[in-house]
């Protein structure tokens, strides 16, 4: 049945390349594998919310969120972007990027590792020992896993969307099983966040052995770019990746737990929904890597309006039927609402992906520091300004408006180039 279902589909998707101008064969199948693996996702976040919203105090959940928040903060110490330089690499021929990347990222973990033990010696001091256990376990975690996580760049950067789904499978599901199981059983945040880090490692070292294995007769030349482009995308991210953060740090020391936790509900169904963003990036890029700059400005505009009304009616939906899905599932968290729906508007953003996928797979350094700097350096303006006066309303706001005008200026960094 599922060989006729090709046979039957083949050509419709062919037909519509005419109209959409994009090989739309390569996305179904490429986004079949990748959508599977996104749906997996979703449900074991949902998962882990549901235990949260019904077996976890809100404080507790607010101090998670939190520590979560600090830990992601703790990665302007390392090289963010290797995955990015290790998928292009493999898209241009370099097969041994793969260990080289993860020698790379470990060595420039060590500041992530010192960032931990200070926090934890910190809060150790002020008394505070669920934060000090907590962050010391970040700092000896953390670089395993992110390092080990390459695993997933390099099998996109190979096209092979197959076994990254069913990786991705195990690396949702296992974690989030485990976390599920520890909040039935205890409400000790400390010994939640040993499970979290503890399997979240050793799931990714198990999978990047896996796929180090299963190439391991391939050719191993290594990119001698990649160490200098994962530093400058990297770089281009710090700022970035303080405001991406900053919010809830903001809120857990401003408002406090309980409102960190609503605002995280608040946020989080729209974020699970955002996946299409991170889909499409993944099965375009190592095409964009193939094609010409000059090319890809005259595609984009197109495919990007289509993608704008995709977003358009999605939002709207989610719109109409947020107070229901809150009602049953988050009970707890109906003051979520309001500021879900809002927040909802931020899946424009998804237009926005092509231009800066391009901009990224053709190695357009200026303009995307332009970008990469200018866009955090407002969001966190907006965010001290508009949180006294809104509170969680103002951080909604803020992202909605970053977001989209995020697009809009990497549709023009793409129109409009700097001269070389």
């Amino acid at each position: 049945m599922i060989q006729k279902s090709k046979i039957w589909l083949y050509p419709w998707f062919r037909w519509t390349e005419k109209y959409l101008k994009t090989d739309t064969v390569y996305l179904a199948k490429g986004g079949f594998w990748l959508i599977t693996s996104q749906v997996v996702a979703m449900a074991a976040g949902f998962g882990i919310s549901l235990a949260f919203s019904h077996f976890f105090p809100k404080e507790g959940f607010g101090t998670y969120k939190f520590i979560i928040s600090v830990v992601g903060l703790l990665g302007v110490f390392s090289l963010t972007q290797t995955g990015t330089a290790i998928t292009r690499a493999i898209a241009r021929g370099f097969n041994g990027a793969l260990v080289q990347g993860f020698k790379t990222n470990f060595k420039w973990s060590f500041g992530l590792f010192l960032g931990g033990l200070g926090l934890a010696v910190y809060y150790f001091i002020n008394d505070n020992y669920v934060l000090a256990a907590s962050f010391l376990m970040a700092g000896v975690f953390l670089p395993i896993t992110s390092s080990s996580s390459l695993y997933d760049a390099f099998l996109q950067g190979k096209k092979n969307f197959r076994q990254s789904t069913f990786f991705s499978m195990a690396r949702n599901t296992l974690p989030a099983l485990s976390m599920i199981v520890t909040i039935f059983l205890t409400d000790n945040v400390v010994i939640l966040m040993a499970v979290y880090f503890m399997v979240s490692a050793a799931v990714a070292g198990t999978l990047f052995w896996l796929t180090k294995r299963k190439y391991r007769n391939e050719n191993r030349d290594t990119d001698p770019e990649l160490a200098s482009y994962s530093g400058h995308l990297s770089a281009m991210e710090v700022i970035g990746q303080v405001a991406n953060y900053l919010d809830k740090i903001l809120v857990f020391h401003f408002l406090g737990a309980v409102p960190l936790a609503i605002y995280a509900f608040a946020i989080a169904p729209v974020e699970q929904l955002q996946g299409g963003k991170k889909i499409l990036s993944s099965l375009i890029f190592p095409k964009l890597s193939e094609r010409s700059f000059e090319e890809l400005q005259q595609s984009g505009p197109r495919k990007a309006l289509l993608l704008t009304v995709y977003a358009l009616g999605l939002a709207g939906v989610y719109v109409l039927f947020a107070p229901y899905f809150y009602g049953f599932f988050y009970p707890q968290y109906v003051d979520a609402i309001l500021y879900s729906q809002v927040y909802s508007l931020t899946l424009l953003a998804v237009s926005g992906t092509i231009f800066d996928s391009t901009l990224i797979a053709h190695n357009r350094k200026k303009e995307l520091y332009v970008h990469r700097i200018t866009m955090p350096i407002l969001k966190i303006g907006l965010f001290l300004t508009l949180l006294p006066i809104f509170g969680i309303m103002g951080l909604v706001i803020t992202h909605v408006f970053i977001r989209i005008f995020a697009g809009l200026l990497s549709y023009y960094l793409v129109m409009h180039p700097f001269k070389s």
